[in-house]
């Protein structure tokens, strides 16, 4: 029971009981017998689970984790919402004309265009529709079986383009001033035609790990500049609060504290009072100073401190004070060399992402149409986005982001726009929150 309450667990309860048996009872085990066969059959471990007090329902309930009250994460949600609010007006976003259908607004100054971007795991064995349930305890975490392909995509808030991409003409000029914008056929990530759309199988050394977004979101940001429509304007990214994104320019766990210990970092920069300052890491033999040395450079601890009078923890503790440390993550120091925002969603607050969205229309059709083959999951992949253009959903997702931001503005709970939006438990009708979404 305990094996299957784990979030991220990945086994079948006879493939489990028989290794623990295994590791458990060696003595008991004939050394000439057939490892292929479990020691209990599956039948009898079901009648096992049964008697434990679980039973065999509907596969609805997610695992989610609740944090959304937390103090720091509603101070994050205020701001957000916040800048969202003041800068609306510089922003496409959809308004109810007279006539009632939804229609997008269009800036008339500072024109910027939101983009929401986030990865999803698609199976080619999707979701169980049924899984084990045991009261008072987490129930069986029920992952999809079979390959998988995750997708990194990204949407816009524009009324000419849903997903990002370009047009052949457009790519080919691109392609013309940057080279490396042609694929690597050694590389694991690939990407959608004339996009930065990518899409990657996940093995143990293939992920979307920091680097990894690192080499799309570059990629992206080069292409921005070549869609005609997007002339002229800012750009601003809204992006989850994962370790993928938010990753920071220095990783404090990466300095040790003496002279001559492997160090990762030329040296540390930073920008304090509008000044550029840079402490270089190493002396002059090539001989990394160490933590200690490095803090008495940038002033964080007095010069004549000793090694043996601060421990490693309380040193690295007052650093993470220091604007190196607390500036931004290297995916903001990469998108300010192209002058684009990026902005990090409030944590636990998956309503406020639009490109969920997307994910909910792309999986549902998946989900429908999925023969549970890999080799014909790509083409279905495929499918699935152009079967989310075709439907113009796009300013629909826009709209109830827009909503969700204004009910928070007007002291709505979480639990509100849940049941509002997005039919937690729908109790009654969201017609009453229409009126905050067109304000002007």
């Amino acid at each position: 029971m305990s094996a299957g309450e784990r979030p991220n667990c990945s086994f079948t309860v006879l493939e489990f009981i028989d290794s623990r048996f295994r590791e458990l009872y060696v003595e008991s085990i004939d050394p000439n017998s057939d490892t292929t066969k479990f020691v209990r059959s599956q039948s009898s471990c079901r009648t096992d689970i049964i008697r434990w007090g679980a039973k065999w329902d509907s596969n609805k309930g997610r695992s989610y984790f609740l944090g959304h009250k937390r103090e720091d994460v509603v101070k994050k949600r205020k701001e957000f919402v916040m800048y969202m609010l003041d800068h609306q007006d510089f922003y496409y976003y959809p308004i109810v004309p007279v006539e009632g259908s939804l229609a997008w607004n269009i800036p008339m100054r500072n024109k910027t265009i939101l983009f929401s971007h986030d990865e999803s795991t698609f199976r080619s064995g999707e979701m169980a529709a049924t899984r084990w349930f045991v009261s008072d305890l987490t129930p069986f975490y029920s992952k999809g079986r079979g390959r998988s392909i995750m997708l990194s995509e990204l949407m816009v808030a524009h009324h000419e383009c849903d997903l990002f991409r370009l047009s052949d003409e457009e790519f080919a000029r691109a392609l013309a001033d940057y080279p490396e914008l042609q694929e690597d056929p050694s590389e694991n990530i690939k990407y959608f035609k004339n996009s930065a759309t990518a899409y990657i199988e996940p093995k143990k050394d293939c992920y979307f790990d920091n680097d990894t977004l690192l080499k799309q979101f570059r990629r992206f940001f080069i292409l921005l500049k070549y869609r005609t429509a997007f002339t002229d304007h800012k750009f601003e990214v809204l992006v989850d609060n994962a370790t993928t994104h938010a990753t920071k320019i220095y990783d404090i766990t990466k300095l040790s504290k003496s002279p001559g210990t492997k160090c990762i970092y030329e040296a540390i920069e930073w920008e304090e009072n509008g000044v550029k300052k840079r402490v270089p890491c190493f002396d002059n033999n090539g001989v990394s100073k160490g933590l200690l040395a490095i803090a008495k450079e940038m002033l964080v601890i007095e010069q004549n401190v000793k090694s043996n009078e601060i421990l490693l923890e309380n040193l690295r503790s007052r650093m993470l004070k220091h604007p190196a440390f607390t500036e931004n993550t290297r995916l903001e120091q990469l998108a300010s060399v192209f002058d684009v925002k990026v902005i990090f969603l409030p944590k636990y607050h998956c309503e406020l992402s639009p490109i969920e969205g997307v994910w909910r229309h792309e999986k549902n059709y998946a989900r429908k149409f999925n023969d549970q083959k890999f080799n014909s999951f790509f083409t279905l992949l495929e499918d699935s986005i152009t079967y989310y253009l075709k439907g113009k959903f796009n300013i629909k997702i826009w709209s109830t982001f827009w909503k969700a931001l204004n009910m928070y503005n007007i002291g709505k709970t979480y639990k509100d726009v849940m049941q509002a939006l997005f039919g937690a438990r729908r109790t009654g009708t969201n017609d009453n929150y229409f009126q905050y979404l067109n304000k002007n």
